[in-house]
């Protein structure tokens, strides 16, 4: 592409940083001059699939296939890994990072992937010994030198997230409770026949929960004693966990003045208001819409890797879906599964035993569905979303 020898610095090695670093890597392989790869990461190692964090409180080890890459793939595509390492600023102007170490390092083209973090609200308690939230392998080591059987957990957020943590905390012989400050379970993911099956499965395992109520303080002196509802019922804990959602990490671009909104706001081509600067991933915001998932992540950095040398590739919205195995069950949701109610939809539904399938249409035009128990079917329900499938052509897959 470019005949220019480009340093690209991508900041971030998650999902979508270390997909924008693959996809240049590609190019690079089939380039005379190939670009330049700066990769900086605020944790140590090489990047690992985050959503088996939870899984890995309840295992011996971490689980198979934790790890994307070795630490020797990075070195073979010549990607210079910086790890540990924060980055202090961004001088658009003279294309200067300022690290956390005071070095300096110059970019040609920039790749923002810095990802999102843990909300924490500002109640009280929350800094209490024992009150925790699970982000990285070190959050996850940290949880795993304290848990022990026979205790008492409390987990605030019953979405996906958290009901997993919850389940492996379970398998550590933990007694857990789950607080939701909605009326149901995964509101955004299923409609309200499907959420009430799922509890149902839910409770099965043996952990409580609670809907339709809030935190109001977590209680305790030095370590926390247990949590105190918004209806003034308190529940007694060894440990809480915070699980209510990410908040896009826009720090860096916000002090170097790229323009935002919940998100790093970007086109097409993941390109900032700063020509130079892409972003991808929980960080970016597109269409006004950030769903904060890993293929969402994964696609928009691919676009950022190719775009940053010199490519012109277009990011196509990705479908939000959502794939869960765990506490006995297996769920698969996917785009609008009912949030109208069932009055505004053409429906397809199927109960057999354990096995739940609810298609929903509009428009002579499937716009989501929920599968539990069996879910073979989920790729050809995305292929029905991807294709813009009718209802019958759907179940004639």
């Amino acid at each position: 592409m470019n005949s220019k020898k480009t340093h690209i610095v991508i900041i971030g090695n998650g999902a979508a940083g270390i997909s924008a670093a693959e996809s240049i890597a590609e190019i690079n392989h089939s380039e005379v001059s190939p670009s330049e790869i700066t990769l900086i990461s605020t944790e140590p190692g090489a990047v690992y699939y985050r959503p088996m964090l939870s899984e890995y409180l309840s295992e011996e080890s971490l689980p198979k296939r934790f790890y994307l890459h070795s630490i020797d793939w990075y070195t073979e595509n010549k990607i210079r890994l910086l790890q540990e390492t924060k980055v202090s600023s961004i001088d658009r102007e003279s294309k200067t990072l300022t690290l956390s170490d005071d070095t300096s390092l110059i970019y040609d083209k920039l790749i923002l992937a810095t990802g999102s973090y843990n909300f924490v609200p500002p109640m009280p308690g929350a800094a209490l010994k024992n009150v925790k939230n699970l982000r990285t392998l070190e959050d996850a080591e940290e949880i795993r030198s304290i848990i022990k059987a026979g205790k008492k957990a409390v987990v605030i957020g019953g979405g996906l997230l958290g009901l997993e943590l919850g389940w492996q905390l379970l398998q550590k012989g933990i007694s857990v409770t789950v607080v939701e400050m909605m009326e149901r379970l995964l509101p955004r993911q299923l409609d309200t026949e499907a959420s009430a099956l799922f509890l149902e499965k839910v409770l099965d395992t043996g952990m409580n929960i609670l809907t339709g109520v809030g935190t109001e303080a977590i209680l305790g002196e030095e370590a926390v004693s247990g949590v105190k509802l918004s209806n003034g019922e308190t529940i007694p804990a060894d440990y809480v966990f915070i699980s209510i959602g990410v908040r896009a990490d826009v720090g860096l671009a916000k002090a170097c003045g790229l323009n935002l909104n919940r998100g790093i706001l970007v086109d097409g081509r993941m390109c900032t208001s700063d020509p130079s600067i892409f972003a991808a991933g929980d960080c970016a915001e597109f269409d006004g819409v950030n769903y904060a998932i890993w293929p969402e992540a994964t696609a928009q950095g691919k676009v950022a890797g190719i775009n940053a040398t010199g490519g012109n590739a277009l990011y196509e919205q990705t479908i939000p879906f959502n794939i869960y195995h765990g506490m006995n069950l297996r769920l698969f949701s996917i785009g609008d599964a009912g949030s109208l109610g069932d009055s505004e939809y053409e429906i397809h539904r199927h109960r057999d035993g354990d096995n739940f399938e609810k298609i929903f249409a509009k428009n002579n035009q499937v716009v989501g569905g929920v599968l539990m128990g069996n879910i073979s079917r989920s790729a050809k329900l995305k292929k029905a979303l991807q294709s813009r499938l009718s209802l019958s052509e759907y179940l004639a897959l």
